[in-house]
């Protein structure tokens, strides 16, 4: 499924059923993971909440200016694919909130600028807001 941006505007705040929709997707489910990889398309979205309750697992996760400093899932699921996204042509868009329970802000497309990548906990991520954006 091919995910359009088009009617997706940088600074404006979006649920994940409101998402589903727009994107044509049956239900918000489908969106429901930290990191969503649409297939056939080009992009790689990251859902990031920053403060969790306590009973969900507690990634570290903080976007400050155009700075995202992310732990990915224990999983590792799309990790070479967000390393290797400027080679073979990959978008990583990120949607952000403070809370659990609250709509998500785009913040628009990033860069994989830094990694460390861990097997047996959560690898680490610095991404920088693309400047075109």
């Amino acid at each position: 499924m091919v995910v359009s941006l088009d009617r997706i505007k940088r600074g404006r705040r979006y649920s994940r059923p409101e998402l589903a929709e727009l994107w044509g997707y049956a239900s918000y489910h489908a969106l429901a993971r930290g990191v969503v990889t649409p297939q056939g398309d080009n992009k790689i979205i990251l859902f990031v909440t920053r403060d969790k309750p306590d009973y969900i697992e507690q990634y570290r996760h903080e976007l400050v200016g155009d700075i995202l400093r992310w732990e990915g899932p224990t999983d590792h699921f799309a990790e070479e694919r967000m390393i290797n996204h400027v080679d073979h042509g990959d978008e990583i868009h990120v949607f952000y909130r403070e809370r659990h329970h609250t709509d998500f802000t785009y913040e628009g497309e990033f860069e994989v600028v830094e990694f460390e990548l861990f097997g047996d906990r959560p690898s680490r991520f610095v991404l920088e807001r693309n400047p075109e954006n």
